[in-house]
């Protein structure tokens, strides 16, 4: 196998054992890691892997390949860290189509120039790829003001699992009639292809970009008060709750108690409209009983939105579990307080998304963990969140953990149109095999 992918994209472009380790994960090592220079040598190897039946886990910088069930197997890792290249960016349309191995931050550099951005936010900022993003449908707390990756991408370019290039969407808003495929493609997992270029709308950088904080005396009160915000006509940017964390840099004169819950609301836009914006938000806050509502800018600022941003990234130095639940936004508070209460193996901390109904929770794991109660309480609050019309997704987890439970939870009755679907695009079950819904 070594010698043929060898002479497919050179020497060069196969990971040495001892680099093979950025891409172990859940305790499984590939038999080789693949950085293929072009799309037509990606295309080769997915041939290739076709004609050996060989198991193809695509990957950008290897941030989001612990997401996912455990794999049936794992042979080749197909990275795209060398496919990294702007291949068109006009500033004037707000667009860019870019490779899908570009990293997030060299991206957001290059548009700084231009005063623009990609208003995206997620976890891994200083390492996550565009195509990691948009495979994963990864997006963070300025979702509630810009929407997700989703929203966010215009049109794709994609090889399938025979090495096929197909392309969907285009270069212009509502360009297409016809089936959206791009959509089908946002939030796979790379297991209905692997995308290689990706156009996407670009926004403006806010002149003045600020952040209230606010402590409260119970959960309850917060999320009112952020619901509040969100439902008025201030428009923020995000609208976060912190139970048993506070985001806040230690240097900043904000008053904190970790153990009271506390609101964190971010507004983006020219001067004027961001201190109308700050003034109606403290006035909100001040009439729910607020305690220390404090104002944040310039390098405070910079620090709290990385903390924001970081929050449900999986820290390298620590064991734990990060879990998504995805909620009616009136049910925040109630599954918040329910989690701080249960008797976890030790404390939590929740990050909840008020705007749109998104809650993270990180619970870290003791030496003597007890995996199998762990997952019997992740099953109970997944079936609570079920009954309410949500879910449960495990983000992080050791694959301890994952032995015990799986991290998507039922897809009920969509799997079997999930298998058609998976079946027509990849027959032979070759891309990221086991490790999607239902072990697909």
């Amino acid at each position: 196998m070594y010698d043929k992918l060898k002479g497919i994209v050179g020497e060069s472009s196969i990971l040495s054992e001892e680099q093979v380790v950025a891409y172990t994960f859940d305790g499984y090592v590939p038999k080789a890691v693949v950085l293929p220079t072009s799309v037509q040598e990606m295309q080769e190897v997915l041939q290739f892997a076709v004609t050996q039946g060989l198991s193809v886990m695509p990957a950008g910088a290897g941030t989001k390949l612990g997401i996912g069930n455990l794999p049936q197997k794992v042979d080749v890792v197909l990275a795209t860290p060398r496919l990294n290249s702007v291949v068109e960016y006009e500033p004037a349309d707000l667009t860019v189509t870019v490779e899908a191995g570009i990293r997030l931050r060299d991206l957001q550099t290059e548009l700084a120039q231009h005063r623009q951005y990609l208003v995206l936010n997620p976890p891994y900022a200083d390492r996550c790829t565009i195509g990691g993003i948009v495979a994963t449908n990864a997006s963070g707390s300025c979702r509630l003001r810009h929407g997700t990756a989703r929203n966010q991408v215009l049109g794709l370019r994609v090889v399938r699992a025979d090495g096929t290039v197909v392309k969907s969407g285009g270069k212009v808003v509502k360009n297409v009639a016809g089936y959206d495929l791009n959509k089908l493609y946002i939030g796979a997992f790379g297991t209905l292809g692997i995308i290689t270029e990706i156009t996407l709308k670009l926004s403006p950088i806010p002149v003045r970009q600020a952040i209230l904080t606010a402590d409260f005396q119970g959960v309850q009160d917060a999320a009112d008060t952020g619901l509040d915000i969100v439902s008025s006509q201030t428009l923020p940017m995000f609208v976060n709750l912190f139970v048993n964390s506070d985001p806040t840099p230690a240097e900043t004169e904000v008053p904190v108690d970790e153990n009271k819950p506390m609101l964190v609301v971010g507004f983006g836009g020219d001067p004027e409209t961001v201190a109308w914006q700050l003034t109606q938000c403290q006035g909100i806050m001040e009439q729910k009983g607020a305690i220390g509502v404090t104002i944040i800018e310039g390098e405070s600022l910079q620090y709290l939105q990385e903390a924001v941003q970081e929050f449900s990234a999986d820290k390298k130095n620590a064991e734990r579990v990060v879990a998504k639940l995805n909620l009616k936004r009136t049910d925040l508070a109630e599954f918040a307080a329910q989690i701080v209460g249960a008797n976890w193996t030790s404390d939590v901390q929740i990050m909840a998304l008020l705007g749109s109904g998104v809650l993270y929770v990180t619970i870290p794991l003791a030496a003597d963990t007890d995996y199998q109660s762990l997952a019997n309480m992740l099953t109970q609050l997944r079936q609570t969140a079920m009954s309410k019309q949500g879910n449960l997704i495990i983000e992080v987890a050791p694959p301890e953990l994952k032995r015990h439970i799986d991290v998507w939870g039922s897809a009920e009755g969509t799997l079997s149109l999930m298998k058609q679907i998976k079946a027509k695009f990849d027959p032979d079950g070759l891309l990221n095999p086991g490790r999607f819904v239902s072990s697909i």
